[in-house]
């Protein structure tokens, strides 16, 4: 009886374990194609987007991504997450084209920041037309209140041989039973519930596509004209700038840096050591042009001209300073 009752106490023990443990999946499109991702058969985001990042998800889920592009065909996958990080999927092209989801890196849930990503709560059901959530990518944004109800039935006096248990967790029932187990309780409920609300407010101004993430997530760190509050953090950027230094030509190079580059904030030292991974003035002439719109201290972006091999290259881009 005490083995049957360990093996049960355990199981409901890993069952609400499992439910409570959570992590974020941050998607993005390496090449811009924008995408509707769909988590355990739900879609997350009602507007398609490049760069999507889905909050509170369960670690084992099964995720199928549809682009706005009919021509292109859907990617799934399932994926086993470690819980307590935000995990980020890459989707894109390999060599002979084809257009592919890859696991791209984890951070800590602790160190976790806002890159541009458009964000959702995660939802199980498709409440997209009930207001329960908005993306974050312009207009007035409020985000979904998340309710956990555990719910845990113990009824021994239908059958005093044995115990029958039903375990409920956000919908999800769950139903033992343990002949053999003398149990004299009677019936017993436990149930607990936690609801967590945020909701945010903001208003679309046009003037850069990352402003109304920044401002929806109600940064402290002022906002500059384009929508950037802060330079992303060394860990993101030191992921970042790895994959663009491992790309064998400078085309791709360039795509590869441009398209990171859009999902974020950038300091101009940042800036400065992306262009230092091209050979060519005019290539990092190209990405310094770029990546201007992207940077938080455009007062210092003068400095950039510190990586051309020329003087001529300085002053184009001295030239283009100035007209903007």
């Amino acid at each position: 009886m005490k083995t049957r009752l360990s093996f049960f106490s355990g199981l409901l023990f890993l069952s609400l374990i499992t439910f409570s443990q959570k992590v974020n999946l941050v998607i993005f499109a390496e090449d811009g194609d924008k995408f509707y991702a769909f988590v355990n058969g739900i879609k997350q985001n009602d507007v398609a987007e490049s760069n999507v990042k889905v909050t509170g998800v369960t670690p084992n889920i099964s995720l199928r991504i549809e682009f706005e592009n009919k021509a292109l065909p859907n990617l799934k996958q399932n994926m086993a997450l470690e819980p307590d990080f935000e995990h980020t999927a890459k989707i894109k092209r390999d060599m002979k084209k084809q257009i592919k989801l890859r696991y791209f890196g984890r951070v800590p849930l602790s160190e976790a920041t806002n890159t541009g990503a458009s964000t959702v709560a995660y939802h199980t059901a498709d409440d997209s037309n009930n207001g329960n959530y908005n993306t974050t990518t312009g207009g007035s944004n409020n985000y979904t209140t998340t309710t956990t109800n555990t719910q845990v039935n113990t009824n021994t006096n239908a059958n005093p041989n044995g115990a029958a248990v039903n375990v409920n967790v956000d919908g999800v029932s769950m139903n033992v039973n343990v002949s053999g187990m003398d149990m004299t309780n009677g019936n017993t409920v436990t149930q607990s519930s936690t609801s967590t609300t945020v909701t945010s407010s903001s208003s679309s101004t046009g003037s850069s596509p990352r402003s109304d993430h920044y401002q929806s997530q109600n940064q402290t760190t002022p906002i500059s004209a384009n929508g950037c509050g802060s330079a992303m953090p060394k860990s993101n950027f030191d992921s970042m700038k790895k994959s663009i230094e491992s790309k064998p030509f400078s085309d791709t190079k360039m795509s590869t840096a441009k398209v990171s580059t859009k999902s974020n904030c950038m300091s101009v030292n940042q800036i400065k050591e992306i262009c230092k991974l091209f050979s060519m003035d005019d290539d990092k002439l190209n990405y310094a042009k770029f990546a201007y719109d992207y940077c938080v201290d455009k007062a210092n972006f003068y400095q950039v001209s510190e990586v051309f091999s020329f003087s001529s290259t300085a002053d184009d881009l001295n030239a283009f300073i100035e007209k903007h």
